[in-house]
């Protein structure tokens, strides 16, 4: 690494998890991938194909701390700024002066609006993310996660405190309850991969004169299916078991 530094466009080195990455800059860094990928013959894969053939050296406790920290780094920019904005408006909140002028209060209502968004749509973003992650395209994991948060299903946090009743369906003779999946982090995690798989399936099964169409239709329908009569529920069992009440 010490004679890695000493190359004069090189900006520094430093190992990350088990890789040793170079820094040299935008525009300069392509010119170098595209010499280093010729002496490593990776000149013709993707970076997806790269990744892949990395992991395939990992043990399966790498492979999945390494999935769940690509889900969340993604969102993580989103998720510190609305706590270092919940943390503002908490010091707003104690100040006499902001409740009293009604500038400094409209701002600290909107800060609190602010630092509430992220987490009233965690869900949906985690499900976006495991959803790329995983290899299926960012839409339908957005959708699903969507219909997660959908406003046709009782609110979890109501339904758990018993302020609402949430509508029942018969599937086969199997009760369903329409309830929403707010804070459902394990739910999206696994509602990312089952949309991802179901979507790369679809996309290699059906032609391509109506792929277009009848691909994200069928893996929405069937992923929302699986979502209220299994992964929902197992999530849910899996989320009791490791914060239990």
């Amino acid at each position: 690494m010490e004679q890695l530094d000493n190359i004069d466009l090189c900006k520094g080195t430093f190992v990350a998890g088990d890789q040793l990455q170079m820094i040299f800059g935008a525009g300069l860094v392509n010119a170098v991938y595209d010499v280093f990928s010729k002496y490593t013959h990776t000149e013709n894969m993707s970076l997806t194909d790269i990744k892949e053939a990395g992991a395939k050296k990992h043990n399966p406790l790498q492979i999945a701390i390494k999935s769940l920290s690509d889900v969340f780094i993604e969102i993580m920019p989103g998720i510190l700024a609305a706590a270092l904005l919940l943390a503002l408006t908490g010091v707003l909140n104690n100040l006499e002066f902001v409740q009293n002028n009604a500038t400094l209060y409209a701002i600290n209502r909107l800060v609190t609006i602010a630092s509430a968004g992220i987490f009233d749509v965690l869900a949906l973003a985690v499900c976006y993310s495991a959803t790329r992650r995983c290899g299926g395209k960012p839409i339908p994991g957005i959708v699903m996660g969507a219909i997660m948060l959908s406003a046709n299903l009782t609110n979890a946090y109501d339904a758990a405190q018993g302020l609402a009743t949430p509508e029942t369906l018969s599937l086969f003779g199997v009760s369903i309850e329409l309830v929403g999946f707010q804070g459902g982090i394990i739910i999206a995690l696994m509602m990312g991969y089952v949309t991802a798989k179901l979507d790369q399936f679809f996309d290699k099964k059906i032609p391509d004169a109506v792929k277009l169409l009848v691909s994200p239709l069928l893996t929405v329908l069937l992923s929302t299916l699986l979502l209220f009569t299994i992964v929902g529920p197992v999530g849910r069992t899996l989320s009791s078991w490791i914060t239990p009440a």
